[in-house]
């Protein structure tokens, strides 16, 4: 079949004409037909806007990735700069905690002396100290490493995301290890004062032997500096931790201590003369049956009127605060005529008086004439049945106030 534009072959002249074709005019132009659109150049401008599309939407997605990535480094580095700005505080704290009991075990160790102490609590509670302060210097050391303030610029590019974003994951890294580091030096630092309080409180515990050979050393000590010296030392002796309450207690313990030396010595010296040595034996006689009540002694020609020739006085107070004390006067007489059965019975006597700060409750205690047949009564109870035990004076006790007396030492 032919195209209907193709040109018709030349016919034979009786040829009929074909009733459709138009007649033209021969001059006239002849135009050629419209060309069809190729499909290539369709496809090719599709593709063309397609990878724009998709370049557009690939740089979209890299900035948001760029964006996200940025933003999980940084909430990562805010984290750790937290956890370790905790940490340094905490250590910090911990330090400062180290440094304080390091000073007071410090003035501990200053005024802890050999008489007041052992002397191997003291060299174990020094070495803990230089251990300790060792500690804290590292400590210090470790602290002063800067920690991460999280701050962060956040750039506009891409790549600068991206490369912002993983120096923010190295400074993570670095707040976690010195978060680490931090933990490490604490944990030290606890063991160590752990090492410290037990042996201070060892120390502490070697006070009691300490205190009771140095009071029994200065025996002669008046009783409020003994009671004084007792207090403190029983102070130390409850301390459980390194401390400025520690410190102060041992303070004072050495102070009383101090006190405790320097009275007694006041006190030996007033005795000193010919009856020295007997009237420091009576004195310990007296301590020996005062049932651990603190006692004074003091010493005049002539007590309660009596004295010297005229024969033996003596005088006594009590006072139950503090466990018990009592001043006991004693005429030069009764050293002189010690170790004499009167003198023995009459120093009984006044220790009766001295001990009622003990047993107070037992009888009317605000009744002087039952405190003079108390003290008759305690003195037979003893053992004493010389006149100088209150008898000549007093009268004899009733026996049940006897009795009485006997369940008192």
């Amino acid at each position: 079949m032919e195209h209907p534009d193709a040109q018709a072959r030349p016919e034979a002249a009786d040829a009929t004409p074909v009733p459709w074709a138009p007649e033209r005019d021969a001059a006239a132009p002849v135009f050629a037909p419209r060309a069809k659109p190729r499909t290539g150049v369709v496809v090719a401008w599709c593709g063309a806007a397609l990878a724009v599309i998709m370049l557009a939407a690939g740089g979209a997605f890299v900035h948001v990735s760029a964006n996200e990535t940025f933003d999980v480094a940084e909430v990562r580095l805010e984290r750790a700069a937290e956890a370790e700005a905790s940490a340094h505080h905490s250590l910090t704290a911990a330090r400062s905690a180290a440094e304080r009991s390091v000073l007071s075990g410090e003035q501990i160790l200053a005024a802890a002396t050999d008489e007041l102490v052992h002397p191997d609590a003291r060299s174990a509670l020094g070495e803990a100290l230089a251990t300790m302060s060792a500690g804290a210097d590292d400590a210090r050391e470790v602290l002063d490493d800067p920690v991460d303030d999280a701050g962060a610029r956040k750039p506009l590019w891409p790549w600068e995301l991206f490369a912002e974003a993983s120096a923010l994951d190295e400074r993570a890294s670095a707040a976690g290890a010195s978060v680490d580091d931090f933990a490490e030096m604490e944990s030290i630092l606890e063991v160590r004062h752990e090492q410290l309080t037990e042996t201070a409180v060892a120390l502490y515990a070697s006070t009691v032997a300490a205190a009771d050979a140095l009071e029994a050393a200065h025996v002669s000590a008046r009783a409020g500096a003994v009671l004084d010296f007792r207090d403190a030392a029983d102070r130390v002796a409850q301390q459980r931790h390194v401390g400025s309450d520690a410190a102060v207690a041992f303070s004072l313990y050495a102070t009383s201590a101090q006190t405790l030396a320097s009275s007694a010595q006041s006190e030996l010296a007033e005795k000193a003369g010919p009856l020295f040595a007997t009237r420091l034996e009576i004195e310990a006689y007296a301590r020996s049956i005062a049932g651990g009540v603190v006692l004074d002694f003091d010493w005049a020609p002539v007590v309660a009127g009596t004295g010297g020739s005229r024969g033996i006085g003596g005088t006594a107070t009590w006072d139950s605060a503090r466990g018990g004390s009592s001043t006991i006067t004693l005429s030069h007489s009764v050293a002189e005529w010690w170790p004499n059965a009167d003198s023995r019975a009459l120093v009984a006597h006044e220790v009766g008086h001295a001990i009622t700060s003990k047993c107070h409750d037992k009888f009317d205690s605000q009744n002087a004439d039952a405190n003079e047949e108390w003290a008759t009564a305690w003195a037979i109870s003893m053992g004493h049945t010389a006149e100088g035990n209150g008898v000549q004076a007093y009268g004899y006790p009733s026996q049940e106030m006897i009795d009485l007396a006997a369940t008192c030492r």
